[in-house]
């Protein structure tokens, strides 16, 4: 399943373009998905609490039991009571089958079943919040590598543009039209153009760490992620009310703490019942040689049957019932604590990616119009170098601008389709 998971990603996903791989953000968080040892451990949860479930369903089935002995007795001697003798019978033998269904159990079970049911719905929505959970840390560490290699091609790009006034400086220097401290300026710049490029290998080397613990897979250095692209609606947020309010709705954490609250407070009652009288009812066929019922006992294989009720009523148990209650009310009343505090937070964390989300859209405008000022401004300031008007500094700092400018634009890009990662992930949506 785990390869044809990988395959089916691979075939959907993956862009072969020239001798490289563009890798998608739905592939590696599917591949995430398939590696993942916390979302195994979530499934194999949700089995403990489907046998719960079933364990709790079988308290008020009828149960059913078969027994058998045999036995060889040595040193009994017959007895006689009366004009009555009662013989010894070293080799005895029995046979029964008995079924017991509880009627009254004073809500015991019922509880029970109640608690274990909301346990396996809540296991389904934990895996779900663990899924959710991966998906988002996927998608932050796919952009932040996409960031990284957009900001790796600005700032070669860069280096490249520097390396070639640097030559030029060096032409000028020896024909005198330029002085020394003009080409130490130019190459203190660009080892400083060299500096941001070797910052941003790195945060692409780490991205791409993280991404292959993630997902159980190296990642060869053919294989890129897709740069970020922005369609118009990626610049629309609904109303901040709306997102709280799905948000109370729909997230798979607060969901499964919300269940498990009430499958504690099921067992407070359940931990209560055994203070109640407990009532089923029995039957049992039983054959035997020789037959304990009859008198007096002989050597022939009789049968019997019963049926009957038992009931029994913990009269004194030392307190130990009113100490699992006590013990099941503080468990209800501490995940009742931790579901309003998990509320609280959700509530903040909606909050601050909507709010971050509004700001990060503000700023791509802002950066994408600044881009655009320092490209027409390099241009002016290069023309002017080159007619002979404007100073190599000039075209230095135009060249910083733009690639300052154009590392911002990219950053905020990739840094809107985290925000939105990250907003749909406070919601309660997959990211």
């Amino acid at each position: 399943m785990k390869n044809l998971i990988f395959l089916t990603c691979i075939l959907a996903s993956s862009v072969v373009l020239a001798d490289r791989v563009i890798l998608s953000p739905e592939e590696i968080v599917c591949l995430t998905l398939a590696h993942s040892p916390t979302l195994k451990g979530q499934e194999e949860s949700i089995r403990a609490a489907s046998a719960r479930r079933h364990q709790a369903d079988a308290g008020l089935m009828p149960q059913l039991d078969a027994r058998g002995q045999a036995l060889h007795f040595e040193g009994l001697e017959n007895q006689a009571l009366g004009p009555v003798s009662i013989p010894v019978i070293d080799n005895q033998f029995s046979a029964s089958l008995g079924i017991t269904q509880p009627l009254y159990t004073g809500g015991r079970v019922t509880r029970q079943k109640e608690s274990t049911r909301l346990g396996e719905k809540a296991a389904h929505h934990a895996r779900a919040a663990a899924s959710s959970d991966l998906t988002l840390q996927t998608l932050t560490a796919y952009w932040q590598w996409s960031k990284a290699l957009s900001r790796i091609e600005a700032f070669q790009a860069a280096v490249n543009r520097m390396q070639s006034l640097a030559t030029d400086t060096r032409n000028l220097e020896k024909a005198g039209l330029a002085t020394d401290n003009d080409r130490l300026s130019v190459d203190v710049a660009l080892d400083q153009a060299r500096l941001e490029l070797d910052d941003a290998e790195q945060s692409a080397d780490l991205s791409r760490i993280e991404l292959a613990t993630l997902t159980g897979r190296n990642f060869s250095t053919n294989e890129i992620p897709q740069k970020p692209v922005l369609q118009s609606a990626d610049h629309q947020i609904q109303p901040l009310s709306k997102s709280l309010a799905i948000a109370y709705k729909q997230r798979p954490d607060l969901a499964s703490l919300r269940l498990n609250t009430r499958g504690s407070e099921a067992l407070v009652e359940a931990a209560k019942a055994d203070d109640r009288p407990q009532l089923a009812l029995i039957a049992r066929v039983e054959e035997g040689r020789p037959n304990q019922r009859d008198f007096p006992p002989d050597t022939h294989w009789r049968d019997d049957a019963l049926i009957g009720a038992t009931v029994s009523w913990n009269l004194f148990d030392g307190g130990l019932t009113r100490a699992r209650t006590a013990e099941a009310k503080a468990r209800a009343t501490r995940e009742a604590l931790q579901c309003q505090a998990l509320e609280e937070a959700v509530v903040a964390q909606v909050r601050i990616a909507h709010l971050s989300l509004q700001h990060t859209l503000t700023r791509l405008q802002t950066s994408r119009h600044a881009e655009a000022g320092a490209t027409r401004n390099l241009e002016v300031a290069t023309d002017l170098w080159k007619n002979g008007t404007a100073r190599h500094s000039d075209v230095m700092e135009a060249q910083s601008k733009l690639t300052t400018a154009t590392a911002r634009r990219i950053a905020t890009e990739a840094d809107v389709l985290i925000g939105q990662a990250v907003l749909q992930h406070a919601t309660g949506g997959t990211p």
